[in-house]
Order: structure tokens, then sequence, then C-alpha cells
């Protein structure tokens, strides 16, 4: 179910919080709402198995143009790609990850101007301020914020809370797109596009815009905006030949130092790169990590319950 306004999520949100309570008291009164809400709204993504890449379609077995491909089960299945993705979505490979949380919102403009004020650091875009509605509090980071500034704010986060906050790796962000790995080419509610209805309908605004956040229904995860409003940067460095590398686990892309290892991955394709015929969620940018036109959300890398890991009481390992 989509929410009525971002004003409302604000304030449900800064009082859904009572899990919570106490435990931030020695940060500012602003910066306590701020964990506390982001705590809210992690959603946990229960761990498993899913084939990573264009899956596609599943085809009667006498199209000429399909291919078997063997499942996360096991099983065969007789598949066409969907059409729009390049060769970096392939080959399609088996995935096993364990559990973990991803934040359910895009990082808002609101949310990163208290971390660089906390933090005596530039507002970002402070000169458009007022004058690029990209730019309004509860609009996604779109512009300003490179690789290295998304995940300094999460990883801020894990300072702020002693949880093991980061950018979410690539295979992390896919399985929770696809809601923990199923065959849909849009990371919307109904797995396809309805102008209007669960994306933006471009015959009414600018191509470039971006909208505040959650104004469209989630996917079946309770994940906005996975597909369309920003691209998202993940924590993977980017190489052509990750995929190659065939089944993996807890996959968190090519070390640093290889040699196509200047740029980081962002995914999501948000609607400033491609129409909605093409806004595939498998879709992978490869961006220089200087680059200041991608968007994010915050992960925590533990399976265990979050009220364990903020009292430290044995449980499930993080």
């Amino acid at each position: 179910m989509a929410l009525a306004g971002v004003s409302i999520w604000y304030a449900t949100a800064q009082t859904a919080t009572p899990v919570f309570e106490g435990y931030f008291s020695e940060h500012s009164p602003e910066v306590q709402a701020l964990i506390e809400r982001t705590l809210a709204n992690m959603v946990y993504v229960e761990g498993g198995s899913f084939m990573m890449g264009n899956v596609g379609y599943e085809v009667p077995e006498d199209d000429p143009n399909g291919e078997w491909l063997e499942m996360a089960d096991g099983n065969m299945s007789y598949r066409i790609p969907f059409p729009g993705c390049g060769q970096s979505c392939f080959p399609v490979h088996k995935v096993t990850l364990s559990g973990y949380y991803i934040h359910k919102y895009e990082t808002t403009i609101r949310e990163y101007d208290l971390y660089t004020n906390t933090n005596d650091l530039p507002y970002i875009k402070a000169d458009q301020r007022g004058k690029n509605p990209n730019m309004e509090p509860d609009r996604a980071v779109y512009l300003g914020v490179d690789w290295h500034a998304a995940q300094e704010y999460c990883l801020w986060l894990a300072d702020l809370t002693g949880l093991p906050f980061d950018l979410p790796t690539e295979a992390q962000w896919e399985y929770a797109a696809r809601s923990r790995g199923q065959a849909v080419k849009f990371a919307t509610n109904t797995g396809d596009i309805e102008l209007g209805v669960n994306y933006w309908d471009y015959s009414t605004g600018s191509y470039y815009s971006i909208e505040s956040v959650g104004k469209y229904p989630p996917n079946p995860l309770d994940l906005y905006d996975m597909t369309g409003n920003a691209n998202e940067w993940v924590r993977d460095w980017y190489s052509p030949f990750a995929y190659r590398q065939g089944s993996r686990v807890n996959p968190v892309g090519p070390p640093d130092g290889d040699r196509w290892n200047t740029r980081k991955l962002s995914r999501g394709f948000g609607r400033g790169n491609s129409d909605w015929n093409g806004n595939l969620l498998f879709r992978r940018l490869a961006d220089e990590v200087d680059y200041s036109g991608n968007g994010f959300r915050c992960a925590i890398h533990s399976e265990r319950p979050l009220d364990l890991l903020l009292t430290g009481e044995p449980g499930t390992p993080p």
C-alpha cells in the first residue's frame, strides 16, 4: 500500500520506534530521531539462494529463441532473457546470501543534510537550494554525493549505533529488489510498470526530476523506489567478468586493486538514464568513484535481530 505522503511517513516513523528509545540519548535530539527512524525502517531480508542476473521470462519449450537454465532449486527452466540488458547481466549464476537488513527508502536530502551539518561538512549543491526541485528535503539524494560520500554516511550510522552499517553489496541489492530473487523485470509491487500507479508517468513531468521517496507502492518486501527515482550506489567494485565466477556465497565483488577497479557499481537505473521500457532492475552501471549523480540506501550486514545487536546479547553471529 502506498504512503499518503512523505510528511505522514516522517511523522509515523518518528513515533513508531519505542523498541529503540533510550539507546542513543547521548546524541542530539535530531541525530537521535534520525537513528531511531532509520532503525525502524530497516527491512530484514531472509537469506537464501537465487539466480543472479537476467533470468528472463519462462517460455514454451517449442519457442526457438529459448534456452534451458538451471534455477537455484536445481530444476531446469526454459527461458528468454528480458530485453534491454547488455552482456554485463550475464551469465546468470547461483548466489547464496545470509540474511541482512536494507533500508526501505532511499536516503533523503533531509537526512543527508543532518549528516553534513553534524559533521561540519558543506551542504551538497548549496547553490541549487530553492532553485532545483531535486534538492528539496524529502527528495532522494541524487546530486552531489559520490561513492565515498555515500559509504561514509552509512559508516557514520555504524559509528553512531555500533551496528554493521554499510552500503549493500550488489548481490544483496538485486536479491532484495527482486523480493528474494523472484524472476521479475521491475522492482514494483506487481513486477511490471503501470504509469502513474506504481511508477512515474513521464508525460506529466521532467524526465530528469527526482521525486519524494515512497511516493509509489513498494515491492513485496516493502522496499520503495528500487525501480525508478535514483540510481543507487552499491559496495562492489565493477568488473566486466564478475558474473563469470559461477556459484558464490555472500559475494562482495572483485578485490580492490584489480585493473578494472577504478569504478564502483550503481543499481536501479533511475529514470534520468532510461525510459521505463529499459528500466530493468538487472542493469548495472559502472561509475567512477568520484561521480556525483547517484543516490543510495544503507544496509546492516548481520542476521541478528536488531535488539540483540544493540544489547550485545547472545544470538545468531553477525
